[in-house]
């Protein structure tokens, strides 16, 4: 299986970026309360509306040069990240990683925060053509805060982020993010029994017996909560739901990538999934959710936008999960239903969320956010 490329958006419209700086003065001057105001920008102006391009290594060239292009992008990746840490004595190194994720420029590194005496993961990808935001101080500073009150025990935090300017040839911006370390790997490499540490290359070729059922009816309600969590503070739907991007930690699923979308990145299904789903682009979420699904029973991701027959057919075992399946691909009201639909079905209902007992949802954000829309 080969690593897929990153994928990159157009840029939004000048007016579109002029109004973010706008909000963006208000959300700083006026603290959390706020923050849904940024938030409501995105939802409005971070569309998947753009191009796609497959830049894969190999249409570029032979083995050869595939391995010293390859070479040559860790090399400026491992510049980076010292150039970061040089000007950050908070984390000092302790591993750059294997190409462990989908995307084929973005690097991962083993840190240790010597303000805790914990490791930490930390991502550096370069600024996408796309990005829709100024990689500044005041922007950093806006997007961190608004990272670090995302909290619910089904998304996974982020703890510190950084721009760097520096790159090929000392030029260029990479966006630095620090996660907490997490020893057990994502939904993926749990479906897959992989290791994940491993090359992303390695570790997913071979189909997998898929989860038990009652494990995908646990993790399934949780990434609905964490879903339904991030529509209510009105995130922007960022199609960067996939079975890669959901931590396991203590057998509970998180969802992580929030950040993707911020800064104009667009996930390996994305392309497929658009070009069905373009008149509705509120649904991506969901159907999302409906091939996480899908991978979590099947053993094998789906690489068309709406399930086949064939496809169905492979989880039959599963007579519950085709249902939801059913109602969210082939639905008799002609429409994908909504996150709520989805947690008030019959697989999803009953579940006793133990992590969801002691969680207090912060109050007026999503009534400020409407007002704020309404503006």
């Amino acid at each position: 299986m080969k690593r897929d490329p990153n994928f990159q958006e157009d840029l939004p419209p000048r007016a579109s970026i002029i109004q973010y700086y706008g909000f963006l003065t208000l959300v700083v001057a006026s603290g959390f309360g706020l923050l849904a105001v940024l938030a409501c920008w995105l939802r409005r102006n971070c569309r998947h509306g753009g191009r796609y391009e497959y830049m894969a290594l190999e249409a570029e060239g032979g083995g050869a040069e595939r391995l010293e292009m390859e070479r040559k992008a860790k090399e400026e990746a491992n510049t980076a990240c010292s150039h970061y840490l040089k000007g950050c004595p908070r984390y000092t190194l302790l591993e750059h990683l294997k190409d462990i994720g989908s995307r084929v420029d973005k690097h991962w590194f083993v840190v240790r925060d010597t303000s805790v005496k914990t490791e930490r993961l930390l991502t550096l990808v370069p600024k996408s053509p796309s990005c829709p935001v100024k990689t500044d101080q005041e922007t950093r500073s806006t997007i961190l805060e608004l990272l670090l009150n995302l909290q619910h025990p089904y998304i996974y935090p982020v703890l510190d982020l950084e721009f760097t300017d520096t790159g090929p040839n000392g030029h260029g911006t990479y966006i630095v993010l620090v996660i907490p370390y997490n020893s057990k790997g994502s939904l993926k490499d749990l479906i897959y029994k992989s290791v994940w540490q491993d090359d992303w290359a390695d570790k997913y070729g071979e189909k997998s017996e898929g989860l038990p059922a009652s494990q995908v009816q646990r993790l399934g309600r949780q990434i609905l909560e964490a879903l339904l969590f991030l529509k209510e503070r009105g995130y922007p739907s960022c199609s960067h739901l996939h079975s890669g991007n959901i931590i396991i930690q203590n057998g509970v699923a998180r969802l992580s990538g929030l950040e993707n979308v911020l800064f104009g990145f667009t996930s390996r299904i994305y392309p497929v999934i658009s070009k069905s789903f373009r008149s509705d682009p509120s649904v991506i979420d969901v159907v999302c959710f409906g091939h996480v699904l899908f991978e979590m029973c099947a053993g094998y991701e789906l690489t068309v936008a709406v399930p086949t027959t064939a496809n169905l057919l492979d989880i039959a075992s599963y007579p519950q999960v085709v249902e939801v399946l059913e109602f969210i691909f082939n639905n008799p009201k002609q429409r994908c239903p909504s996150i709520e639909e989805l947690l008030l079905s019959d697989f999803f209902r009953n579940i006793d969320l133990r992590e969801m007992r002691a969680t207090s949802l912060p109050v007026g954000l999503l009534s400020a956010c409407e007002c704020t829309m309404r503006i």
